[in-house]
């Protein structure tokens, strides 16, 4: 099948399936076949399966291909040039016909009747999005992550971004279904963090049209680190490098789910507290792990890493950055107290991105002190300017980290 134009965005007519699920693929030969029959066993449903692989070179097309000549329910198309997952999605996005659409990573399970599951709430003409539970897989266990493991999420009921903001810590476009009402105009960009305002805007638009269903319907692969392949979607945090990618990307996320919520929601208070809600699960699910490990790698392109979280606290309005207790907590603090072992490269960049948060409250040098000592250094940095100012707070920091770190020493000895 030839490339369909990315913009366009087909209209469910008379004859058109009920349900409409996307698949992008890149090299996922391995485990293709299985996500697909994790959706073609649903025999009772009108559906359509439609992937779009993206240019694979290890005959996952031709897997599908053969696929769709002998189940009329999947439709393949082929790019000739990679272009990265969203690239793909909008792809598909141009193909799709079901009035609800749902999606599934190429290397993922829909569970044995997620379909049926998702698909009973839309009987209901009010509900505009259906939100299921979702499980990972790492090949030696199954579990359920932190962050999405809240009341929000995990009770089942009707509810709406604004009542219930924590839904946000589910912003894969997985485990759900989408009315296409919802996606009109709506574009998935870049090759991480592709699918969050995504979901996020297309859950806003749904209004007080979210159903929650207790079901759980779809396996993440989550790798075990020994097993680790490359697939379309696995964008990974193994490194600082592709950590600031991600965090350069925040800004443009940030802002396109706050345009939603200004369209979306007609109470300031509670599009501020909306946005407020999205900046800290962006800090706790999509910077806090990645500048964690850079510390305990010692890795050499944190600078990067802390840059990029620089240029995003800076776009994001000074009443959200100054009021966030997990970016204090999280980001802006681990690095300090580790100061002895933090790679000397990053320094100057952690003091520009320390120096970004200071201006937004006053107030953020006593909070930023964990404990009376570094004080200093925190308002030296904010009054001084560099490199004096950065450069004396560096002292300060080493001398206290070195004594904490012979502490533990005799500590343990």
């Amino acid at each position: 099948m030839s490339e369909p134009a990315a913009t366009a965005t087909p209209s469910g007519g008379p004859d058109a399936p009920r349900i409409s699920i996307l698949v992008p693929t890149w090299n996922a030969a391995a485990t293709v076949e299985r996500a697909l029959a994790s959706v073609l066993v649903e025999r009772t449903i009108p559906l359509e399966l439609v992937v779009v692989d993206d240019a694979s070179t290890d005959g996952t097309a031709d897997l599908v291909a053969a696929l769709a000549e002998r189940d009329p329910r999947v439709m393949l198309v082929r790019l000739t040039v990679n272009g990265g997952v969203s690239n793909a999605r909008n792809r598909g996005l141009a193909t799709v016909r079901g009035e609800w659409l749902g999606f599934l990573d190429a290397d993922d399970l829909l569970l044995p009747g997620a379909l049926e599951a998702l698909e009973r709430p839309t009987a209901d003409p009010t509900v505009r999005a259906v939100v299921g539970q979702r499980i990972q897989n790492d090949g030696e266990r199954r579990w359920m992550s932190k962050g999405y493991d809240n009341p929000d999420v995990r009770i089942p009921g009707r509810k709406s971004i604004a009542t219930h903001p924590r839904l946000m810590y589910y912003a894969s476009i997985h485990g759900k279904l989408f009315h296409r009402s919802l996606i009109r105009g709506l574009e998935f960009e870049g090759r991480v963090l592709g699918d969050q305002p995504w979901t996020i805007r297309s859950l806003l638009r749904a209004g007080d049209g979210i159903e929650v269903i207790g079901d759980t319907v779809y396996e993440w692969t989550h790798p075990h680190p020994d097993h680790w392949v490359e697939t379309i979607t696995s964008a990974t945090k193994a490194s600082a490098d592709r950590a600031a990618d991600m965090a350069r990307m925040a800004p443009i996320v940030f802002h396109a789910v706050a345009d939603e919520v200004d369209a979306d929601i007609a109470d300031e208070p509670t599009r501020l507290a909306v946005k407020r809600a999205y900046f800290e699960r962006l800090v706790r699910s999509d910077l806090s792990g990645p500048v964690a490990k850079a510390l305990d790698r010692r890795d050499h392109s944190t600078a990067r890493l802390f840059e990029a979280v620089a240029a995003f606290l800076a776009a994001v309005p000074a009443e959200i950055v100054a009021t966030s207790e997990p970016l204090v907590e999280l980001v802006l603090q681990p690095p300090a107290k580790r100061w002895i072992s933090l790679v000397s490269s990053a320094r100057a960049s952690y003091w520009a991105m320390v120096r970004t948060a200071l201006r937004t409250d006053p107030r953020m040098e006593r909070r930023l002190a964990w404990r009376r000592a570094v004080r200093p250094a925190f308002t030296l940095v904010r009054r001084v300017r560099p490199p004096l100012g950065p450069a004396a707070a560096s002292v300060i920091l080493f001398v206290v980290s070195a004594i904490a770190a012979l502490r533990r020493r005799v500590g343990r000895s």
